[in-house]
C-alpha cells in the first residue's frame, strides 16, 4: 500500500539509504530536497555527524536543533532518489538560514 504521508521541501527525515559505492546500506537521516510532486519518489541529501573533512558546498546546520536532530549534523553531497513509503520517520524541518544554505549548495553541485 503506497504511503499517504506527503513530504515537503527541507523536511529532514530517517531513511535507509546505501553507501555510494553501493556496497552496503545505512540508516541515517537526510533532507528532503524535492519539490511538490505526483511521483512516489522523493530527492534527498544525508545528514552526518561527522563535521570534519567536509567538501565544497556541504555545510554544518546551523539549527540542527528545529530540524529535530540530537547531534550538530551537515549536509553531505549525495543525491539519492527514495521512495517515500521508504521513509521511517519526519524528525523537524531546517530552519529558514538552512535552507537558504542548502539552495545554495545545490546551486554549486549542480552548476545552476
Amino acid at each position: 500500500m503506497p504511503s499517504m504521508t506527503s513530504y515537503d521541501r527541507g523536511d529532514v527525515i530517517l531513511a535507509t539509504l546505501p553507501f555510494s559505492d553501493l556496497t552496503g546500506v545505512k540508516q541515517r537521516p537526510a533532507v528532503v530536497v524535492s519539490a511538490p510532486h505526483p511521483s512516489v519518489d522523493l530527492l534527498l541529501l544525508p545528514l552526518t555527524s561527522q563535521l570534519e573533512h567536509l567538501q565544497l558546498g556541504e555545510f554544518t546546520l546551523t539549527d540542527w536543533t528545529s530540524a529535530g536532530l540530537l547531534f550538530p549534523s551537515a549536509v553531505k553531497r549525495g543525491l539519492f532518489t527514495l521512495n517515500k513509503a521508504r521513509i521511517n520517520r519526519r524528525f523537524g524541518r531546517l530552519a529558514a538560514a538552512d535552507q537558504a544554505a542548502l539552495d545554495s549548495a545545490l546551486r554549486i553541485w549542480l552548476g545552476l
